[in-house]
């Protein structure tokens, strides 16, 4: 590989990636952009020594980049530093998130930290959440917030005083839908919607703050106990009454930044300090035996954008286009893709192919880098065959 390091400032390699750094810039005008994949039709193009010779650059103009070994099935970034203190992306996505969540203090995992863990492992269950002052049950279906239950809610909060208060029912109504839910432990929106005390319209607002209030108070609980319980989807009963939009609910639940203390601090473990300031690397970790599906699941993505508060510019090598499909499946998660081709190595037919993959992907193709040019020389492009049969030994 070429690296920029042994270049002086003034050359015209140097001046070269500069220009692709501001052109880069320049394709995304006002808008603010964080992740650029690079990528390539075959292997051999220099994708992965633009990667770095990019965010060397990125990160000599002053801002903080992580450079992102995305290709999963023949890593060359990560041999570039020595990386054997971090579990790598598969590590994260393998181990990290699938961090066990039965029972412990939430000391040592926070509220939103144990959420978004029963969310990447797509749980089905009750999480119950206790600091001695308050007590709170919120319901999974399929890694999804389903029902929340404020166990201590004062009695003044509670959803049939407020839609009494609120002229929406009658006190008598109240008594005999609370009565109803003791007896058959159903909801009781369910309830007063089955009884036509309501209609679900009508009851989507005052329930929607019912469950915020719900929620935002599990998420204050700073130290206390928690423990998780699951069952199976067919024994979740009355949970399938869901007038309420639980991501919205929770989105608008978190105060401030959200606080993800035990996920980020293994993210962190993850990343290695490169020795150009201002660089970050973040190794492949182990090979894994199903690359398109990590780089097509809610782990990546939520990695992703957890990735993009903390740095400035996220740049991700993947494997080439025609052999395997990560960087089409990854694409549309970024903000832009780069095309790597190296003059006189691959036929035009099968870069206007991948060109054409990547914009079926919804990909945002910025644009194709021509790699190694020789300028005294015309008719650049040649069929390269057999490629992919050598470069993993398995299509995909």
């Amino acid at each position: 590989m070429v690296f920029l390091e042994n270049y002086p400032a003034n050359s015209r390699f140097a001046e070269a990636f500069r220009t692709l750094r501001t052109n880069i810039q320049f394709s995304f005008l006002d808008k603010e952009f964080r992740a650029i994949l690079i990528t390539s039709a075959g292997q051999g193009e220099g994708k992965t020594t633009t990667v770095m010779n990019l965010a060397h650059t990125m990160a000599k103009a002053g801002k903080s980049v992580l450079m992102i070994d995305a290709d999963l099935r023949k890593p060359s970034l990560s041999n570039i530093v020595a990386s054997k203190n971090s579990c790598g992306l598969t590590g994260l996505i393998s181990e990290l998130f699938d961090t066990d969540v039965g029972e412990g203090r939430l000391d040592d995992l926070g509220v939103n930290d144990l959420i978004r863990l029963l969310t990447l492992q797509k749980k089905n269950g009750l999480l119950h959440l206790d600091d001695s002052r308050d007590a709170v049950d919120i319901r999974f279906v399929k890694g999804r917030i389903n029902g929340v239950n404020w166990l201590t809610r004062p009695d003044e909060k509670k959803l049939a005083t407020i839609l009494g208060k609120g002229g929406l029912i009658t006190k008598e109504q109240a008594a005999q839908a609370i009565k109803r839910q003791k007896d058959t432990g159903q909801k009781l929106g369910f309830i007063i919607v089955n009884m036509g005390m309501l209609t679900e319209d009508k009851l989507k607002g005052p329930l929607t703050i019912h469950m915020i209030e719900g929620l935002r108070t599990a998420l204050q609980m700073k130290s206390g106990k928690f423990r998780f319980e699951e069952f199976e989807v067919r024994d979740s009963g009355a949970a399938s009454f869901d007038p309420v939009e639980f991501d919205q609910v929770y989105n608008r639940a978190l105060i401030g930044n959200e606080e993800i203390p035990f996920l980020r601090k293994g993210i962190d473990e993850a990343i290695v300090k490169i020795q150009t300031e201002n660089l970050f690397l973040l190794p492949a970790g182990r090979l894994a035996p199903n690359p398109s599906e990590i780089m097509g699941s809610n782990r990546i993505s939520f990695l992703i954008a957890q990735l993009k508060e903390r740095f400035d510019r996220l740049i991700i090598d993947t494997p080439p286009i025609l052999p395997a499909s990560d960087a089409l499946v990854l694409s549309p998660r970024t903000d832009g893709v780069v095309l790597v081709v190296k003059a006189g190595l691959i036929n035009r037919e099968l870069i206007k192919h991948s060109v054409e993959q990547l914009r079926m992907a919804q990909a945002n193709l910025l644009g194709v880098v021509l790699n190694r040019v020789d300028l005294k020389r015309e008719g650049y492009y040649k069929y390269y065959h057999k490629y992919y049969s050598k470069y993993y030994g398995e299509s995909a």
